[in-house]
Parts: structure tokens; C-alpha cells; sequence
């Protein structure tokens, strides 16, 4: 690994969870700023944030508009946003959706896994669902629904905060203490007022994960929905959780405790089985 002038490794999870300034530093000549800005701005699309103008995005990354105007003309040109006819406007386009298809085939453990989430699907009546993370948050690398008419439906790419989810806490239970205490710090910063809460909750998953292998969210990342959550550690693909999750009615902590928890462990270790005789 490239160290940088100071002669120290760079902290690539400081840099993912702060690139911006990072971008104004200069101790790390590996480090392209102009890349990092086109990749941050293509990062201010979601589903609740469609469509952007320069504006808005210099606003959200702190970066110069004319700056973002260069990037965002730049990536229209390469096929990674679209602009809409007669207006300011931006959306993603093709491009990305070519590269997270990409990134997703090389996944193999979606498809090892995808039987065994089935199954506990049908038992459990409730969504099952994969994850790794992606900075402070947790994305959904694959789901599988029920037939029930839940409303709770949420697809491959959709994000849970790291520090309320079950998925989160049971892969910041799996991670090794450096690596936990330094994410423990970052969400300190963002979540300052929280943070006697938040601290107090992920101690306490990371002991159900110690004694009893899952661990919880009750309600905690959104009300009257609780979840429980297993990790998986693989030599290629990291830290996976697998969770199980529906409305407090459906699914309460008794339930989860005392049989959805257990089965999701023997799911895991099946899945692990089947990945380690690949």
C-alpha cells in the first residue's frame, strides 16, 4: 500500500466517509480530487433526491458550483447523468446503472444465498434481505419479499443507517475493535445530541452478538418495526449481514429472540457452508 508524504498509510475509510476534504489536502499523491468529485456528485442521487440541479448539488457537496457545472456537463457527456430538455436539471443515467449491475455480478454470494433466504422467508412469513456497508449506512445487495401485503418493501440499493439497524449493528459486532472504534467516531460526529443513546444501543447489540450470535432493532430505526440480523465473514466478500424484519405485530421481540434469531444463524451457516465448498 502507497504511503503518503507524511510517510503514514492512508486511512482509505477516512477518506470514503469524508472525501470532500480530503479532496483539499495534499499529503496523498495517489489521491485524484477531480475523480473523487465527479464520483461524490453522481452520490448526491438517491430516491428521495431524483433530480438536482448545480445549485443544489454545490450546496450538498461544498464544492464551487462552476466547478460542479464543469463535472456535471462532463458526465452528461459520458452518459452518467442526463440532463432534462429545457431545464437545469439533472438525473443518473444508463452509465450507473451499468456499473452497479456490474457490481452486483460479482457478488457470487447472492446467488448461494438467495435459496436459503427464500426458505426463511416463507417460514418466518417477512422479508430477508443481504447487506454490506457502504459508508455509515448499510445497502441491500439482495431481497427477498413475501406474498403478504406488508407495505415495509424495500429493494436491492436501498440504504438503513449503520447505527439503528439490526443489519448495522450485527456488522459493526463482526467487525475487529480498530476498525469498530474508528466507525464509533465517525457516527459520534454526525449523531453528537444521540450519541449517549446510540452508543448505549450498539453495546448492547455487540453483547447479543457476543452471547447469542444476532442482533436487534426494535424499533430503533423506525417505529413499530423490529429486526434481527446476522454476519457473515468472507475472505472476498467481507462483513454480509443477512436480516429478517416486519412490523412489531408480525414479528415481536419474544419471537425474534427465541426463534427467528436462532433459524437466521443456521441460514448464515449454511450459506457460509456452501460459499467455503465453492
Amino acid at each position: 500500500m502507497t504511503k503518503n508524504k507524511t510517510g503514514e498509510i492512508p486511512n482509505f475509510d477516512e477518506i470514503r466517509l469524508d472525501p470532500i476534504s480530503h479532496i483539499h489536502r495534499e499529503n496523498n499523491p495517489q489521491f485524484i480530487a477531480s475523480i473523487a468529485r465527479g464520483l461524490e456528485i453522481l452520490r448526491c442521487f438517491s430516491a428521495t433526491n431524483q433530480l438536482l440541479g448545480n445549485q443544489e448539488i454545490a450546496q450538498m457537496t461544498n464544492l464551487p458550483k462552476p466547478t460542479v457545472a464543469r463535472i456535471t456537463s462532463t458526465l452528461v457527456s459520458l452518459g452518467y447523468l442526463k440532463q432534462l430538455p429545457n431545464t437545469t436539471k439533472y438525473l443518473l443515467d444508463v452509465g450507473v446503472l451499468a456499473l452497479g449491475y456490474s457490481a452486483l455480478s460479482n457478488i457470487s454470494a447472492r446467488t448461494q444465498a438467495y435459496p436459503f433466504m427464500e426458505e426463511m422467508s416463507r417460514y418466518a412469513q417477512a422479508p430477508v434481505a443481504m447487506a454490506t456497508r457502504d459508508r455509515l449506512n448499510m445497502i441491500y445487495l439482495e431481497v427477498v419479499h413475501t406474498d403478504t401485503t406488508l407495505t415495509m418493501r424495500r429493494s436491492v440499493g436501498s440504504t438503513l443507517p449503520i447505527h439503528s439497524s439490526a443489519m448495522g449493528r450485527a456488522c459493526l459486532a463482526a467487525m475487529d475493535v480498530k476498525e469498530r472504534e474508528y466507525l464509533f467516531d465517525a457516527i459520534k460526529k454526525r449523531n453528537e445530541d444521540q450519541w449517549t443513546t446510540i452508543k448505549r444501543n450498539l453495546e448492547r447489540a455487540i453483547r447479543d452478538y457476543q452471547d447469542y450470535g444476532y442482533c436487534l432493532s426494535l424499533g430503533d430505526w423506525a417505529k413499530d418495526v423490529n429486526s434481527v440480523a446476522v454476519p457473515l465473514i468472507h475472505p472476498k466478500h467481507g462483513i454480509l449481514t443477512f436480516n429478517c424484519g416486519a412490523p412489531s405485530y408480525l414479528l415481536n421481540q419474544e419471537k425474534l429472540e427465541n426463534e427467528i434469531g436462532p433459524r437466521l444463524i443456521h441460514m448464515v451457516n449454511s450459506i457460509a457452508m456452501n460459499l467455503n465448498n465453492m
